[in-house]
């Protein structure tokens, strides 16, 4: 597909806010292009490992995922005025997330209160873990729940046992509500033997990258591990602006 139609398209699709019906036993990404490759979107109860540099723009991403559903969102880096600011000045509607912000919680509260590191980090993975039984508890179903972004908690020195522990709790109310959790990771941060470890703990990893082709840069897809279903074998070309578009033109991974 040339530049033109890319863009032809992007003009086409900016307004629109419909979603094509998932399948029975898939919940929709917020990206119709992306679901009809995934057969309908993705199986429900996934955990979800998305990685990206932050010059690719995840949030954005995170944002179309957030679309289609209730969602829960943690947020880390930035604070949730900040995010939904953000999402206002993108024409995104936030009306169905409800945040969770870590970013004030942890700098605002439990830094300055804490004695040493190791009850900071402590009374972080509690708040977490009240905020789960929290969305356990409201007995929502299918929905949707983004750590934006995980990086943050890996970085912070949080073992990694404690970590798996409470991604196993995410894992199995996903698996009950049949709803999904993602993830998102920041590339470059982590060494092999991390990254590995949480990737073996997903069932779906989401793989960004980017190219230069002469004076432009290039955003690319892959989704290299679905569990259950076969893997997508082609790179999905994307651009980034106001929204997520996808070139319906493939590439041989």
């Amino acid at each position: 597909m040339t530049e033109d139609k890319v863009e032809a398209q992007a003009e086409d699709q900016a307004p629109v806010e419909k979603h094509d019906v998932a399948a029975p036993n898939r919940l929709s990404t917020g990206l119709s292009i992306l679901d009809r490759t995934l057969n309908g979107g993705i199986p429900k109860g996934s955990m979800i490992y998305f990685t990206a540099e932050p010059i690719t723009q995840p949030e954005i991403f995170l944002y179309e995922f957030t679309t289609p559903r209730k969602t829960f969102y943690f947020t880390t880096d930035k604070s949730a005025v900040n995010i939904e600011r953000h999402m206002s000045e993108l024409n995104f509607n936030y009306e169905q997330i409800e945040f969770f912000d870590l970013r004030e919680e942890f700098y605002g509260n439990i830094l300055a209160t804490a004695s040493e590191a190791g009850e900071a980090e402590r009374r972080l993975v509690e708040h977490i873990d009240a905020k789960i039984d929290y969305i356990y508890n409201s007995g929502e179903q299918n929905f949707t729940i983004i750590f934006d972004h995980f990086s943050f908690l890996i970085d912070l020195g949080i073992d990694v046992h404690t970590l798996k522990s409470l991604l196993h709790k995410v894992y199995e109310m996903d698996k009950e509500r049949e709803s999904t959790c993602i993830l998102l990771i920041l590339k470059g941060v982590h060494d092999r033997r991390l990254e590995t470890i949480f990737q073996n703990v997903c069932d779906v990893i989401f793989d960004v990258d980017v190219e230069k082709k002469g004076d432009k840069m290039a955003n690319k897809l892959s989704i290299p591990k679905i569990r259950g279903v076969p893997p997508v074998i082609e790179y999905i070309r994307f651009k980034v602006s106001d929204r997520i578009y996808i070139d319906t033109s493939r590439d041989i991974a």
